[in-house]
């Protein structure tokens, strides 16, 4: 892997150069999601572009070799878009999502070929999740408590319960979210000993979900192999908040080795997540393998700007059902925080004694 460590170091300088090429102005953690193609929505969003930026410096060890007072700032500039009920708002994000369909799109939704178009509330929550989860890395916290989730132990366990696990990805996403809320939102007004029986539950659930033949979470047929190792991943990200292991570790690293990811961001990303969490202490020579492939999956995406897109020569088109790039070849905030997580992980099971790049807890 020795002229892979010496690639990462290049991306140690490139990456964060993309990074400033992506801001609009002097405001600290203000950033757009791509250089030329961003949309008029595309560039007046902010806050999902600044969770990406802060997260990358973060993972390229960047962050703290700021200026404090730009720290600050950033942490502030994200801190801004909380509302006085505690959810995280990005006002032209949501602006979008609440418009009325145009008539084209009315048209088409009547025969079941509409674009898709996520319920905001929805949005609020994903968004929200991801506010509080990278102000907590920074190690601060929102300036309101969110207290917008189930807190009592049986509307957990019930809102657990009437999530869709024939389907894991997003159920899974869903619920990591609660766990992150329940974890960092919850002890401002409750308890301790009624988080920790919180917490209690949900680990409860997600034991009683695990299956012992793929090492994936799911209720029913076993979904097809990308919603399966999808899936997994958001529950492992639940997981690590929780403080437990994967409940069925070597036969969910069989399930992820079975096949290759496919090469977009997410996907690529969240099979080396589920390999992470499944082997702490590094893989073996097949792991070794597959992160060689992955690496060369990767490496497609990797372009002239010093960044990555989230597609193959195209950055990323849809941030929530908001258009905000025209999908130019170029590459993306989203895209390049994603894979560089990807790589980050891939160090510590590949050349663990070389790995300097940090991991978030997303």
């Amino acid at each position: 892997m020795s002229s892979d460590t010496s690639w990462f170091a290049k991306l140690e300088e490139s990456v964060p150069a993309f990074l400033q090429s992506l801001k609009p102005g002097t405001q600290a953690g203000r950033y757009l999601p791509c250089r030329r193609g961003a949309t008029a929505v595309g560039k007046e969003m902010g806050l999902g572009w600044s969770c990406f930026a802060a997260k990358t410096l973060h993972m390229l060890n960047r962050w703290d070799a700021l200026e404090l007072r730009e720290r600050e700032q950033w942490v502030e500039f994200i801190q801004n878009f909380q509302r006085g009920d505690g959810a995280f708002e990005d006002p032209p994000e949501m602006a979008y999502l609440q418009k009325p369909p145009g008539f084209t799109a009315r048209m088409l939704r009547l025969i079941g070929r509409g674009p898709w178009r996520p319920v905001p509330h929805s949005i609020l929550l994903a968004e929200s999740k991801q506010a509080i989860a990278t102000l907590a890395e920074r190690g601060a916290s929102p300036r309101h408590v969110f207290r917008d989730f189930p807190a009592t132990p049986g509307t957990v366990k019930s809102w657990l319960e009437a999530q869709n696990w024939a389907h894991p990805w997003g159920a899974g996403g869903q619920s990591a979210g609660l766990v992150v809320f329940i974890k960092t939102q919850a002890p401002a007004f409750l308890p301790q000993r009624d988080v920790d029986e919180l917490l209690d539950v949900c680990r409860d659930f997600f034991a009683s979900i695990a299956d012992s033949g793929t090492g994936a979470y799911f209720r029913g047929p076993v979904p097809a192999h990308g919603e399966l190792i999808n899936g997994a991943m958001k529950v492992l990200t639940a997981l690590a908040w929780l403080d437990v292991q994967p409940h069925y570790a070597e036969a969910l690293v069989r399930t992820c080795l079975a096949h290759p990811p496919h090469a977009t961001g997410c996907h690529l990303v969240d099979a080396v997540y589920v390999l992470h969490q499944c082997l702490p202490e590094g893989g073996d020579a097949t792991v070794r393998d597959y992160c060689e492939r992955v690496v060369k999956l990767i490496r497609v995406h990797a372009n002239d700007d010093g960044g990555f897109s989230f597609n193959v020569r195209k950055a990323q088109t849809n941030y929530y059902g908001v258009p905000v790039s025209r999908g130019l070849a170029e590459s993306d905030l989203q895209g390049t925080c994603l894979l560089v997580w990807a790589l980050a992980m891939i160090q510590r099971l590949t050349f663990p004694e070389h790995a300097t790049w940090r991991i978030i807890k997303p």
